[in-house]
């Protein structure tokens, strides 16, 4: 729910949302908190500005009531410091954001705040489950830091990243990763881990062990890590994607590899998976149209669990497809994915059954 009560602001906002979420803009913070009742949201933005009395009385009125006060919410303000700031944190905001901002520190106010109890909720789950949702979640944090040029990321630290979601594949005993992002606020992060474990699950599955197995599933979770420079409009377009998007959609392939070319110790076989996970038997793929033999049998592995992991992920504007479906539509997709691997795979889900979460 926003609550601004300035039209143009409120409006910049809810187009800013609108791909990912579902949004009720109000100017009247009274009838905001009446709608409230029945809608529940998993987020108010609260502006220090809405009608009729001002962000900080909707505040207090918010905070009030029991059942209310466990709402998040996050507060919009102007450049002059009136002190709403302050009293917006003390009462318990997650964030407060000066106006203007730029939309991507919105977005990314908004979905750490969602996250949060998401994350919170991992606490809840076994030592080695735990391990390996916050691991690799902080892995990808500092994959962002090496992105904004702050910090270098060694590969090992990745690999340790990894350890805890390689130990729960190998014990059977992932169920639990899977559903912990079932619901998570950040596409990239909820499906690289998806395909890693997958991979991990394939890769296990097929007899690969110790550093081969981690380097495989360390591959799956880097594969997509230049997609975090995609414009939200593209990344989460529920429709087909006009050629200028598809071109920068298809640049998170060398992104990637850039990325990975720049962490210490990235052995080949994770290179190889980022390189080439979007290429195709056939020669149809991107981006470098390799074919046959051309591509490494582990990139053909992780073109398998990503097709997979994207017909099977939950998206803002999909729920997930049912395993049988999306294994029937990888059979027909002709050459494009190894038949051999691909039948393998899927002897593997089946046995692997009572922990995929699908």
């Amino acid at each position: 729910m926003i609550l601004d009560g300035e039209r143009e602001h409120r409006h910049e906002m809810v187009v800013a949302l609108h791909a990912c979420y579902d949004v009720e803009d109000y100017l009247d913070g009274r009838l905001a908190l009446d709608r409230a009742y029945t809608l529940r949201p998993d987020l108010i933005l609260i502006d220090e500005n809405v009608g009729p009395d001002g962000g900080l009385q909707v505040i207090h009125s918010l905070v009030r009531d029991p059942l209310l006060r466990e709402i998040p919410f996050i507060c919009t303000t102007a450049v002059v410091d009136t002190g709403f700031a302050t009293e917006a944190l003390r009462l318990g905001a997650r964030q407060v954001l000066r106006k203007p901002f730029r939309v991507g520190v919105f977005l990314q106010a908004v979905s750490s705040t969602l996250n949060r109890r998401i994350e919170d909720s991992w606490e809840e789950l076994e030592p080695v489950q735990r391990d390996a949702l916050r691991n690799t979640l902080s892995v990808f944090n500092g994959i962002a830091d090496t992105l904004s040029g702050t910090a270098e990321l060694p590969f090992r630290q990745v690999k340790a990243g990894c350890a805890s979601l390689v130990e729960a594949v190998t014990n059977a005993h992932f169920r639990d990763v899977l559903s912990g992002v079932r619901d998570y606020d950040n596409y990239t992060y909820a499906h690289s881990l998806r395909v890693a474990t997958f991979l991990a699950v394939f890769g296990h599955g097929i007899g690969l062990r110790d550093n081969d197995l981690m380097v495989l599933t360390s591959g799956g979770l880097m594969h997509d890590v230049g997609k975090i420079g995609i414009p939200h409009r593209i990344l989460n377009k529920p429709g087909r994607l006009d050629d200028g998007e598809w071109h920068i959609m298809r640049s998170h392939v060398t992104r990637t590899a850039d990325v990975l070319r720049s962490c210490i110790g990235v052995p080949n076989g994770a290179l190889v998976v980022a390189e080439q996970h979007h290429e195709k038997l056939d020669g149809t793929g991107y981006p470098n149209g390799l074919k046959g033999t051309q591509i490494n049998n582990l990139a053909r592995m992780a073109a398998i669990c990503d097709v997979f992991g994207a017909l099977t992920d939950r998206r803002a504007y999909k729920a997930p497809m049912p395993a049988e479906k999306a294994l029937t539509i990888m059979v027909n997709m002709g050459q494009a994915l190894d038949p051999y691997l691909l039948r393998l795979f899927r002897d593997i889900l089946l046995d692997q059954g009572d922990q995929l979460e699908l």
